[in-house]
């Protein structure tokens, strides 16, 4: 009874969550594989080999060379995981060794090829088209082996201390070529604003030279106007009104005849007094 018990006991396998069970007969891997929960086995004839389906990990850095020949050491994080309905196969190839003998090495020769394609410059300035092709180069590779690339990370690129300050150099020329341009434009808005001040300010010079030259003509033209009016209607008796509204009283002390005779008035009124 106890042996039974025994017998029993060992006729089950637990494959836990996130694993898929290789079915092992006498060492072998066989066709079935065994899913989560208990499977029954033929007790000390079979046994079973967790495979982990869940997403892993890798990193690898490595040290590559780009198309322009500059020397670079890129740090990758590639997250996989094993096909779940050929972990058999996997296990037969591989055994549990697949990181070490198909994934990291792939990943080194994916890197290679990756950054070959490209200048150190483009690595920066194009890192998710870079991140694109590796992950292209990288899944055609591991696909091969049923291992399914799920994201791939480039956390880092160091490059050689002389590449580091070329480029630091070229962006500190950028910048002040940009500070340039920025002041030449500044410069040229300002003298465009102050072509459109004198512009506005000659504009409004003319504009009241002309209205005064219009205000003296229109002021001309009414004198004028006045002037023949009071021509028109001058009369010897009007001049003479004029004349008297503006005489003092005092008659003028000689005056002349038709005959060409001057009379001394003075003389003649000091005389009749």
């Amino acid at each position: 009874m106890i042996l039974g018990g025994a017998l029993y006991v060992q006729g089950f396998a637990r494959v836990p969550a996130g694993y898929r069970g290789v079915l092992l007969t006498w060492g072998k891997p066989e066709d079935k594989i065994l899913g989560v929960g208990l499977n029954f086995i033929i007790p000390f004839v079979q046994n079973i080999e967790l495979m982990n389906v869940q997403l892993q990990k890798a990193e690898s850095s490595e040290d590559t060379a780009t198309r322009d020949l500059q020397q670079v050491t890129t740090t990758v994080a590639v997250n996989f995981r094993l096909n779940p309905n050929k972990v058999n196969t996997i296990y037969s190839d591989l055994r549990q060794d697949y990181v070490s003998r198909v994934v990291k090495p792939n990943i080194e020769e994916s890197l290679k090829a990756a950054t070959a394609l490209y200048t150190a410059e483009e690595l920066i300035s194009k890192r998710t088209q870079v991140k694109a092709t590796l992950d292209d180069i990288l899944a055609e590779r591991l696909i091969i082996f049923d291992i399914e690339v799920v994201s791939v990370s480039l956390t880092d690129f160091q490059f050689s201390p002389s590449f580091k300050a070329a480029i630091e150099a070229k962006v500190t020329a950028e910048q002040q070529a940009l500070e340039a341009k920025n002041k030449l434009e500044q410069i040229r808005y300002e003298a465009q604003q102050q072509i459109i001040q004198a512009e506005a300010l000659k504009n409004a010079t003319i504009a009241i030279a002309l209205g005064d030259a219009q205000a003296a003509i229109i002021e001309a033209d009414a004198t004028a106007a006045a002037i023949e009016v009071i021509t028109a209607q001058m009369t010897a008796e009007y001049a003479q009104y004029l004349w008297l509204t503006q005489w003092d009283g005092k008659l003028p002390a000689v005056v002349g005849s038709e005959s060409g005779l001057i009379i001394d008035l003075t003389s003649l009124m000091d005389e009749g007094q």
